[in-house]
């Protein structure tokens, strides 16, 4: 089987098909750059050759700004990055416009989060195991 990474985060936009880490780090960055309302992208891993419109049996939610970032993983369970200190204001990233809390201890470096990606396509889906978890 072979994997591609599939990213949404606007409704202007189709999704994005990633395929390598220069893919990621491309996607990472133009993320970066977007609005308040699209700071949050859901990212799942497709088998190339399965169904398309197949529903996804997981999903990493991918929150980043400049200066912090956090991960929710579904599939095997609800799991959002551990980090190493807590934000005192929280934690939230807007997906489509719509703020998703995260733990205020989940915030990760954002190299962190460019390799969960690739492993999330490595592993066709598997919760990375480069994060520390937490329920």
């Amino acid at each position: 089987m072979t994997f591609v990474l599939e990213a949404v985060y606007r409704n202007d936009k189709p999704p994005a098909m990633l395929k390598t880490a220069e893919d990621i780090a491309a996607f990472v960055a133009e993320l970066l750059k977007s609005d308040w309302e699209h700071t949050a992208a859901a990212v799942y891993a497709r088998d190339e050759a399965a169904d398309p419109d197949a529903f996804p049996d997981h999903e990493l939610l991918v929150g980043v700004e400049p200066t912090r970032a956090a991960l929710r993983y579904t599939g095997d369970g609800t799991w959002y990055s551990h980090g190493d200190h807590v934000n005192p204001n929280g934690v939230e990233f807007a997906y489509f416009g719509t703020g998703h809390d995260f733990p205020a201890d989940s915030e990760v470096p954002l190299s962190l989060v460019r390799q969960a990606m690739a492993e999330l396509l490595a592993g066709g889906g598997k919760r990375p195991t480069c994060v520390t978890w937490q329920e």
